[in-house]
């Protein structure tokens, strides 16, 4: 397995949970794994966020995904497996009342450029006292020591970055799962997360095959999203139950081999919105190929913190064009192409091998997308998707 197939599976696995009122309200980690927090300590639940939790909020994680493959025979144990590195960005793009939305994603380098290409995310609903990132610091500090067989609770110093911090360490063990969180004492940011999935399975002859995904994440960065529209609300053509179907095609071609026309396959993306807030709705996307193998759903937010989501608010209307948003992390610019009383286009790109364009009707709803990522100069694809229904 390669370095970004680990990292990209490794994504894919931890993300997959089992769903409560919608399919994005579930508890996340960064790694995308269930926070079992505001279980043990509904106090979190019911907390308000901290104060430095603020919509437009992004917090960057640098991650090391490995993927070891354990024979065991006996005495005998045989490992192998691969290592990938990548990023994780967490968004806050919504607080309404006592919920946070977030959306999260990963990037992984490319090998042959460098350039931090998105290759996997989700939305998330959670408790604005305990979010993907955050919990409350006032509840944190009343947690007392404990040292059981599944939860290690402790306090200490933790450096990072050159800097020294006072921390509260959680360390979780249940069913093949291992989770550690450390949120610094003062804020109530989430510093370091590791998690860990381990599966076995008998084999033939009596031996025992393990297979296991490990990621460790440390805090990189944390800043404030450049939003270009001050306020605004979920327009009213969002309601509980509608789905929007958009439809298009999928490209692939070999940019080394110009005389060669690129392939097309139909391409089917349905979003269905299960839940509408104030300030954000939640729901799931299902895109559908032409492949015997579906890909896997993945849970959706779109919220007013959120730029390239599923709507703008009418004041993005009258945007003038240029560059909104620039990250330092990925790379990746957020510009506005075009606005104007019959819409508005924006574009996202890191210049290199990522570029996603998003299309906005007169009521700031998105009917049409861009997508094109290339793997070096190697291969390239394209997805052109636009709103029927």
């Amino acid at each position: 397995m390669g370095r970004k197939a680990a990292f990209t599976m490794l994504f894919l696995l931890l993300i997959v949970n089992s769903t409560t009122a919608s399919d994005a309200a579930r508890l996340t980690l960064p790694s995308g794994m269930s926070n079992p927090l505001t279980i043990r300590y509904p106090e979190l639940a019911r907390a308000p966020a901290p104060v430095a939790i603020k919509e437009g909020l992004r917090a960057t994680y640098e991650m090391v995904a490995g993927s070891p493959d354990i024979t065991t025979e006996g005495n005998v144990a045989f490992v192998g497996g691969d290592t990938g590195a990548g990023l994780v960005q967490v968004t806050v793009v919504a607080l309404d009342g006592e919920e946070a939305a977030t959306w999260t994603e990963a990037f992984y380098p490319d090998p042959t450029t460098g350039g931090m290409k998105k290759v996997n995310f989700y939305g998330s609903v959670n408790p604005a006292g305990c979010g993907d990132f955050w919990c409350n610091p006032d509840v944190l500090r009343s947690i007392p020591e404990r040292a059981d067989e599944d939860l290690y609770v402790d306090r200490g110093k933790y450096e990072l970055g050159g800097r020294e911090y006072d921390v509260i360490r959680f360390s979780f063990q249940s069913q093949g799962i291992s989770l550690i969180m450390i949120y610094d004492l003062n804020t109530g940011i989430l510093l370091h997360h590791t998690a860990d999935y381990t599966s076995t399975m008998p084999e033939e002859g009596g031996g025992i095959h393990s297979r296991g995904q490990h990621a460790i994440m440390r805090l990189s960065g944390l800043r404030e999203v450049s939003i270009p529209w001050r306020d605004g609300t979920v327009p009213s053509w969002v309601q509980p139950g509608t789905t929007l179907l958009f439809q298009g095609q999928h490209y692939f071609w070999l940019p080394q081999l110009p005389d060669v026309a690129p392939t097309a396959s139909p391409l089917d993306v349905e979003l269905q919105i299960q839940k509408v807030h104030k300030r954000f709705f939640e729901g799931r996307q299902q895109p559908r190929t032409a492949e015997a193998v579906q890909l896997t759903y993945v849970p959706l937010v779109s919220g007013i913190a959120q730029l390239m989501g599923l709507w703008v608010p009418q004041e993005a209307l009258s945007l003038p064009t240029g560059v909104v948003d620039s990250d330092p992390n990925t790379g990746m610019v957020v510009s506005v192409l075009y606005s104007g009383q019959d819409g508005l286009v924006m574009e996202e790109t890191n210049n290199d091998n990522y570029m996603l364009t998003a299309t906005y009707d007169s009521s700031g709803r998105i009917v049409q997308t861009v997508t094109e990522r290339r793997s070096g100069t190697a291969s390239a694809e394209r997805d052109v998707l636009q709103l029927v229904m």
